[in-house]
């Protein structure tokens, strides 16, 4: 049996002779270590390579699987077998592992020059096999997405997520679930009566945010933190005046003074069918992002209600995401959304952003369901 350190210098000849271009003689030296019994990944993923290299794709393919016998995560052997099955043709099998392969590579990871080019040549053939396959799918069912009557989104969405380019996003609470609802990251302004009444007031409720801000109103940070929980804080949003509110509904509760401040904003609100859940809804606020702020993305606490924005003050630059679907505010312009799906909110400009946030139930919840909810949450806040 050949010593430890002559496997060593045989391995590091071979390496050599791979990369001055000569993968013959590197074949041949570690043939001969196999011969001897020498079994290890190192050994066979450099067979691999200098298989490949030959244009020996079942003798790379078998070397490769050896060496990922030993070490499964290896991803110089994966990258050999989807060159392999390249070569040979099968698209399919060729883009699973150069998948595969790059998953197991860190995005900053210095790499060696020639494994530095196998990647890149992995993430190029990636890129085009999607491409073809981007193709192929639009050339099979693009007609009937372009013809179809009606709605095409969800057809676009399975096309999507087929392709990796749309993730699924379920709802995550933080605290209840209720289960059975539908899965929407935003809803559709069309489904609720009142919309056109909180619009057709966007004058009167700017003015008020408007003056809000020429008198340097003082705005509390949206998240507070409380000496009766952990002081978890994820996103560094605890406290922080970059997130800002004023309130005119908190936790169920009027804020009177601030209500006299904005008394038509306020009486557009109380005829809405908000959230009352006790010590929790609902809250009605101005809501302040500051320029140059971010909301890192998060989930919200229950899936029953929606979060409604009617856009104010916006400045170019702000944007929001849920889930995968990205948008801009557009002034005046209700949007309602499920804020346990993952979200996040930006302000790229060198303006504050501002917005009326308030919340309404799912539609789809019966009376008793939400007089359900409302008493699971008293008997959480109660105990």
């Amino acid at each position: 049996m050949t010593g430890t350190q002559d496997i060593s210098n045989s391995l590091q000849e071979a390496i050599v002779a791979l990369q001055s271009g000569i993968p013959g003689q590197a074949r041949a030296i570690l043939e001969s270590l196999i011969e001897q019994g020498v079994d290890n990944a190192a050994v066979w993923g450099v067979l691999a390579l200098a298989s490949r290299d030959q244009g020996d794709m079942k003798n790379a393919i078998a070397a490769a699987d050896r060496s990922l016998a030993h070490e499964p995560r290896n991803p110089r052997a994966i990258v050999v077998k989807g060159d392999a099955y390249f070569k040979a043709g099968d698209r399919q099998a060729a883009a699973a592992f150069y998948r595969d392969a790059l998953n197991y590579i860190p995005t900053q990871a210095q790499l060696a020059p020639d494994m530095a080019a196998d990647v890149q040549r992995a993430r190029e053939r990636m890129e085009s096999l999607a491409g073809d396959f981007t193709r192929h799918l639009n050339d099979t069912v693009g007609d009937l997405i372009d013809n179809a009557k009606g709605d095409t989104a969800r057809m676009q969405q399975a096309v999507d997520m087929l392709l990796g380019t749309r993730r699924i996003y379920y709802p995550e609470p933080k605290q209840i679930h209720f289960p059975g609802l539908s899965l929407q990251e935003f809803a559709e302004t069309a489904h609720f009566d009142w919309v056109p009444a909180v619009e057709a007031a966007f004058e009167d409720i700017l003015s008020e945010a408007q003056a809000l801000q020429r008198e340097h109103t003082e705005f509390d940070a949206y998240l507070k933190s409380s000496g009766s929980r952990p002081a978890y804080d994820l996103h560094g949003l605890k406290d922080n005046q970059d997130w800002g509110a004023f309130y005119l509904w908190y936790n169920g509760e009027p804020i009177t003074e601030n209500q006299a401040r904005c008394p038509k904003t306020t009486a557009v609100m109380a005829a809405l069918p908000l959230v009352f859940s006790g010590s929790r809804c609902p809250n009605v606020l101005f809501s302040r992002l500051k320029a140059g702020a971010k909301i890192p993305p998060h989930n919200g606490m229950i899936n029953t209600r929606l979060i409604c924005h009617l856009p104010l003050i916006v400045p170019g630059g702000c944007g929001f995401r849920v889930g995968n679907d990205v948008r801009e505010w557009e002034p005046g312009k209700i949007w309602l959304f499920d804020d346990t799906v993952e979200h996040e909110a930006w302000n790229n400009s060198n303006e504050d952003r501002i917005i009326l946030i308030f919340e309404v139930w799912k539609p789809e919840l019966s009376e008793d369901e939400k007089g359900f909810v409302n008493r699971l949450l008293e008997a959480v806040d109660t105990y």
